[in-house]
């Protein structure tokens, strides 16, 4: 006879234990791969954060163990203005990720980019193969001598001074039409200097910006700001690759989205420019690059100056950068430029002075030469509001001593070329807008120093600085000669015009409004 016990529920529960020890055996395994990934993460990102040589570079607590907060502030558009309160903070050497520092020291600089440097510039993954993007040094090196020489001094003043002062009188026309048609008088510069920027390039590549420039025909500012809105894709799709995707979805609800999250379907032009391969054949054949040049249909290149071959597809790329390149930094610096100007009457008055005792037709040189002040604010612009890319990055190959710290072998050195040019060791009262400086005995106007580098310096250094000199002195002269007496809008603001940075400069606003003279508009 069973023996009944007095605990029934005893079994009953070793039961239930033993039921629930096999169901739960699966999610022991996966708890313990889960511990055991976890712990292997950590491990990894507390040697990254102590166990390398990086931990000895100052910075934010959060940079030695991740780089969402950089991404945090390259999606909003403020990285300049976060840089620059960490390097007031940290120094001249902040370290700003995991695996990057950021730099501002003009020795370090000078290491970094320099002629024969060991540093490295990374091709991202899925960009276009260009003069900007070549990672091989032998490859870039050609390519480079061969458009040095196609923007020469000598070649720009004979064959585009000329079309420059036209762009400079059109760019006049469209903002006294603006006016005109305004009941306040009003146009906004900040449109008319992105277009004049790029229309100068179109002159470079194909010559006939007078006639089918995007001023000619008053387009629009979507059509030149590809690299403000690239910037931002990108920036999004690191910061948060699902939220990227969802967005993408949302475009036929939400059009407006597409300005961030479908650039290339936005502008389908440059998408043109990049992929089909009739049209770039007619593009690479247009470009005054390769006028002249012989075309071998064995292997569809052209035999170019100094023995270099490139393909249709190959000039395409390289024009495509040289267009975004040639427009949303300069028309950066000249927005700056003017608001800073117009701002100081005494400083507007003076320039306005100079511009004025220039006998037409007037060259780059004779502004150089008769108008000091105009000149001094040319370069100082430069300084303060290069509209140049905000940061500089290069991968070390090996490790790299820069000033007392030792870089690791692939880290990323980001230069921050506005921080250096504000260095309190190197600059006088670095904040304060002074044209005068350029004017003092001594003082260097040379354009790739260790200390001043507008357009970058050494291998990577900007091909087109002579073009880009002979624009801003021709505009500068030309706006302040014709436009006096212009006043800054009422929707201008130091709020307005605080600086975005979307790959190049650019104010919160989106504009710029100056207030013409009757009798000028």
């Amino acid at each position: 006879m069973e023996q009944v016990s007095a605990y029934p529920f005893v079994k009953t529960l070793k039961r239930r234990q033993l039921e629930i020890g096999f169901v739960s055996l699966p999610v022991t395994i996966s708890l313990v791969i889960v511990v055991i990934l976890a712990t292997r993460l950590l491990v990894k990102k507390l040697n990254e954060a102590y166990g390398s040589t990086l931990r000895h570079v100052p910075g934010p607590w959060h940079a030695k163990f991740t780089d969402i907060v950089l991404r945090y502030h390259n999606v909003v558009g403020d990285k300049y203005h976060w840089l620059t309160a960490m390097h007031k903070k940290y120094g001249p050497y902040v370290r700003i990720a995991p695996d990057e520092v950021a730099i501002c020291d003009p020795a370090a600089v000078k290491k970094v980019h320099g002629l024969g440097t060991d540093f490295r510039k990374r091709r991202l993954p899925g960009q276009a193969l260009n003069i900007f993007s070549m990672s091989e040094p032998r490859a870039h090196r050609a390519r480079q001598r061969f458009y040095v020489n196609a923007f020469s001094n000598d070649k720009i003043k004979a064959s585009h001074l000329p079309a420059v002062r036209d762009l400079c009188r059109i760019f006049i026309d469209n903002v006294r039409e603006d006016a005109s048609n305004s009941p306040t008088h009003s146009a906004d510069l900040y449109k008319w200097c992105m277009l004049f920027g790029y229309d100068v390039a179109w002159e470079v590549v194909y010559g006939n910006a007078a006639t089918r420039g995007v001023m000619a025909r008053r387009g629009t500012i979507d059509e030149v700001m590809m690299g403000c809105y690239i910037q931002l894709q990108n920036a999004w799709l690191r910061f948060s690759y699902p939220t990227f995707v969802i967005a993408r979805f949302l475009i036929p609800v939400i059009p407006s989205l597409r300005y961030t999250f479908d650039v290339f379907g936005w502008y389908q032009h440059y998408k043109d420019l990049a992929e089909e391969g009739e049209r770039q054949s007619k593009i690479a054949a247009r470009t005054t690059f390769v006028q002249g040049a012989q075309f071998d249909e064995k292997d569809g290149k052209y035999q170019l100056e100094g023995g270099l071959r490139m393909s249709q597809y190959d000039i395409a790329h390289d024009i495509t950068t040289f267009l975004g390149a040639g427009g949303e930094p300069i028309g950066a610096t000249l927005v700056y430029l003017i608001y800073t100007v117009l701002r100081d009457p005494t400083l507007r008055k003076e320039i306005e002075d100079e511009a004025n005792r220039l006998q037409e037709p007037f060259t780059d040189v004779q502004v150089e030469e008769q108008c000091p002040v105009l000149d001094g604010t040319i370069y100082e612009a430069l300084r303060l509001f290069g509209g140049g890319l905000t940061c500089l990055p290069r991968w070390a190959p090996t490790a790299q001593q820069l000033g007392p710290y030792t870089i690791p072998p692939e880290t990323c050195v980001s230069s921050h070329i506005h921080q250096l040019h504000r260095n309190p060791a190197v600059w006088e009262d670095p904040e304060r807008f002074d044209p005068r400086r350029w004017m003092k005995p001594g003082q260097s106007k040379a354009l790739q120093t260790d200390k001043f580098q507008p357009f970058s310096s050494g291998a990577r250094g900007c091909i087109a600085i002579h073009l880009v000199m002979t624009e801003l002195r021709l505009f500068v002269a030309t706006f302040f000669r014709e436009l006096p007496g212009l006043s800054l809008g009422p929707s201008v603001t130091e709020k307005s015009m605080r600086i975005l940075d979307r790959l190049h400069f650019a104010p919160v606003s989106k504009s710029l409004e100056v207030v013409l003279p009757e009798s000028k508009s």
